[in-house]
Formats: C-alpha cells, structure tokens, sequence
C-alpha cells in the first residue's frame, strides 16, 4: 500500500518498515514522549494509558499513509479525555516545504474518524492532537512549522478565519542527545546511532543502546538487532552481520569488523605518515624526517579515532580528557586504550579524567 503525496516519492524504502517496527513499540514511544516532548504538561501525562489506535479505527484515506503511526494516552485526572499523538515519519532528504498544509489534512481526517467512531453528539468536545514530525534526513529542516506563515498577508480582521495548527518537529541531526537525562533512554539511543557516520563508532554505541532498553524487553531487542545489523551491512558492506540477529549478537561479528576497520585506520595512517615522512625528507635531506612524519601519522590516526569512540561511548568529553588523549605520544598506548574503549563503562574505567 503506497501513499498518493508527490513528496513521499523521495522516501527512503529502507528507513520505513524498520522506522515502522520501532516506533509501534510501546517502549520506545514512551521515551520519544519522555525524552524529547517538553513542557509543564508533559508531567501529567498518565504513560500507563499508551496504546496504538489500531488501522481499523480509521479511515482509508489515514490508512494509507503507511509510514505514520498514531497512539494516544491520556492526563492524570483527566481519565474521560484522550491525547492523540499523530507520528509521522519524514525520511526525505530535503524538508516539506508544506508538511503544515498536508498535516492539517491528516489531524482533520483523524478528527473526523474519532467522530464517526466515538458517535460524537452535538456538545461533546473532540480531543487533543499532537502532530509530530521525525525528520532523519542529513540536510536541516527548514519548513515552517506554524501552518498561518504559508497565508498571503491579510486585513488583522481576517486573520482570525485562517486554519491554525503547528506540529513538533525533531529533526535527527540537531538533536541534543548528550542530555544526562537520556542515558538510559532507548530512543536517545536509537537516535545516536542513526546520525552517526563512523563505521569505528558502531561498537560503542550498540553497547549503549543495548544498555538503555529495559529488562524484558525481548522483542525490542529483537527489533533493535535487526535494524542494528542492516545499519552496520550499510556502513560496511562487506560486515559478516547475520539478518536478524539479536542486538547482544551483533558484537560478535562487529568486534571482528572493528579490528578490521582499526587495521585500515593504521594502514591509512602509515600511508600518510610515510608520505609525509618522504616529503620532509626530501626538503630536509634526512631519513629521519621519513621515520617521523611515519609516526607522527599514525599517532595522529589513533588519537583521532580513539576520541571519536569515546565521545560515541560517554558523551561530551571534558577538556581535560582530551587534552590527555592528544598528549599521548605512545602508539601501544593509544592502541591499549583503543581495545578498552569497547569495554569501559565511565572514563575512571580508562584511567582517564583522574589527577
């Protein structure tokens, strides 16, 4: 079943069943609403209530857009009146220049359906909607987001008629998700790695994402693997990743593919330091300058990867963390700490951050 919107036609087909499966979990809907939706009234949201409307509450025109998803919950004290949450996930590129317009469209045709559904009669209120928008694409979103700035300008007298809706909107790529509040959140979790772009990284951040799901979570884990595993054969198409494999799986196959890229990252070091040692040699005449711009290469590369993966693994790294990192002149150091960097949980289990 395929949506009729000209601007889905650029979606990426891989993002949407794993996007689908991920966010029709309970869990990961409750940390998205725990995590990223802010203000005062977010406190009273009873999260025990959270349940998917299910695809024959609505009608045929919301049960095409196959890449949305709705769930609804409700306030503490409040138990008569439902919040609907309408997810849409957005997997272009470039941003919906009138996601307002086709978002009005869609909270109207859920209105109506609860009206039909619920035999809404004449003084019954309708209830809240919360339209969302997940935009995982690299370029920043920079569609308005309050459907009144689409209008021609207008007398103030009639301004009052226009339509009104304004959506949430995350955009991946400008999220803060070094928040300490989000270590133990699966969803952070999920986000850290879909913006990620460094095949070194992968360890690290699985280890986190299998650390912030809850205990039990045995489909979300199965769930999470398989995504895992697709994201790690896209970084590195050459990965021995089994399809489907639980998330406490995939680091067996990773942990090889780590050492693999570790190797490239020292062989590409080599090749620029030799480089660079050649060319000081020649303007200096020394075959030192060979040796040392060799090294220099190498320590640089290690360094350089090495504060990639922990910055992936605990967060924002103190200056002084760094600065001990970029001092290290040892290469067996560096590799030492490249192979703990896997396993440490906080930086004291490096060594690192103390004296």
């Amino acid at each position: 079943m395929t949506d009729s919107h000209p601007a889905d036609k650029k979606a990426s087909p891989r993002h949407d069943p794993a996007y689908k499966a991920i966010f029709s979990n309970r869990t990961m809907v409750e940390k998205l609403l725990r995590g990223f939706v802010h203000g005062d009234w977010t406190e009273r949201l009873d999260l025990s209530t959270l349940e998917q409307v299910g695809k024959s509450f609505v009608s045929d025109d919301l049960r095409e857009r196959h890449s949305d998803l709705i769930w609804r919950l409700r306030l503490r004290g409040d138990e008569d009146r439902w919040i609907y949450l309408y997810l849409l996930l957005e997997f272009q590129s470039t941003s919906d220049s009138f996601m307002a317009v086709r978002l009005l469209t869609y909270v109207g045709l859920l209105l109506e359906d609860i009206i039909r559904k619920e035999a809404l009669k004449p003084g019954d209120r309708l209830p809240a909607v919360l339209p969302l928008v997940i935009h995982s694409g690299r370029d920043r979103w920079r569609a308005p987001l309050r459907l009144e700035t689409h209008f021609a300008p207008v007398p103030k007298d009639l301004r009052r008629y226009l339509p009104r809706l304004t959506y949430l909107l995350l955009d991946e790529h400008r999220l803060d998700l070094d928040r300490p509040e989000l270590e133990r959140n699966p969803t952070a979790a999920f986000f850290r790695v879909e913006v990620n772009e460094k095949a070194e990284a992968l360890p690290a951040l699985r280890q986190r994402l299998s650390n912030s799901i809850p205990p039990g979570e045995t489909e979300l884990r199965r769930i999470l693997g398989a995504w895992f595993a697709d994201v790690v054969r896209r970084t590195d198409p050459g990965g021995i990743i089994q399809v489907g494999a639980n998330l406490e799986e995939v680091p067996m196959g990773l942990e090889e593919n780590m050492i693999r890229w570790r190797e490239e990252a020292i062989k590409q070091g080599l090749r620029e330091g030799r480089q660079e040692g050649r060319q000081e040699g020649r303007r200096e005449g020394r075959q030192e300058g060979r040796r040392e711009g060799r090294r220099e290469g190498q320590i640089l590369s290690l360094q350089t990867m090495l504060l990639q993966q922990m910055t992936v693994r605990f967060g924002r790294l103190p200056a002084r963390v760094r600065r001990q990192i970029e001092e290290i002149s040892s290469l067996q150091e560096l590799r030492k700490l490249g192979r703990k960097v896997l396993r440490a949980k906080t930086l004291q289990d490096m060594g690192l951050g103390q004296g």
